[in-house]
């Protein structure tokens, strides 16, 4: 696995990377479509929503459009074919998502914010709020890619706030989490916006550099990305 992304000293930027490759797994794995039916069940209404705004803006005929994919009435019904979960930006805020794996928030309460405010819970977050308005107008107009990387406890796709967050035990109790998250423009007002989520057992790609990054981390950082007791364990 290529793990480049990964960077020392850690930074907490919006760096992107200009992408032109596929936005999805046009052969989805069962085990994803299965997993999120069975997250739905679970968190219902938590995981998804839209705004009369994306209704009312012909917004899901062309994310049908893109995907290239069955021309679904609901955006629920068409996130739910992919693996990958899904997020539409218009005019700079958030007017539909469908998050079955998210990452310590509850996606439809975030629905009507702008990207400043999705990130406000983000530590040291000053340089995504600076770019949030230019980071906004950029994701209209090009197909960028970042990674979002985390070790956590949970082998579970979800990290719902909800979901339970066993102790350390071992090494082998310890997971490396990667979100790839791809933004794409839909019109010269919105954006699609799709994230990958994978879960390796960390011992399958272990390497140094993953320490060295969390050792370079802040404390705001540690604690918002819950690697304190982690950071403690693989330094001992």
């Amino acid at each position: 696995m290529n793990i480049d992304f990964i960077k020392v000293p850690f930074l907490n930027n919006p760096s992107m990377q200009k992408y032109d490759g596929p936005l999805f797994n046009h052969n989805p794995d069962k085990k994803y479509l299965v997993k999120k039916k069975e997250e739905l069940e679970k968190y219902g209404g938590d995981l998804y929503g839209q705004t009369k705004q994306f209704k009312n803006s012909n917004l899901n005929s062309k994310v049908n459009q893109l995907l290239g994919l069955n021309k679904n009435e609901s955006f629920l019904n068409t996130a739910m074919e992919i693996e990958e979960d899904l997020a539409v930006m218009y005019e700079g805020n958030l007017e539909a998502i469908c998050f079955c794996f998210p990452s310590g928030w509850i996606p439809s309460n975030e629905l009507k914010s702008n990207f400043s405010k999705l990130h406000m819970p983000v530590a040291d977050n000053d340089q995504l709020i600076k770019s949030s308005k230019k980071l906004t107008e950029h994701m209209t107009k090009k197909t960028i890619r970042r990674w979002v990387w985390n070790l956590t406890t949970i082998s579970n796709l979800s990290n719902h706030p909800n979901e339970n967050r066993p102790e350390i035990t071992d090494f082998e109790s310890l997971y490396f989490r990667l979100e790839t998250q791809i933004s794409v423009p839909l019109d010269n007002k919105s954006s699609l916006f799709l994230v990958k989520v994978e879960v390796f057992p960390l011992k399958e790609v272990w390497d140094e550099i993953i320490l060295e990054s969390i050792n370079s981390m802040s404390e705001n950082i540690l604690h918002y990305k819950k690697l304190i007791e982690i950071k403690k364990f693989l330094n001992s």
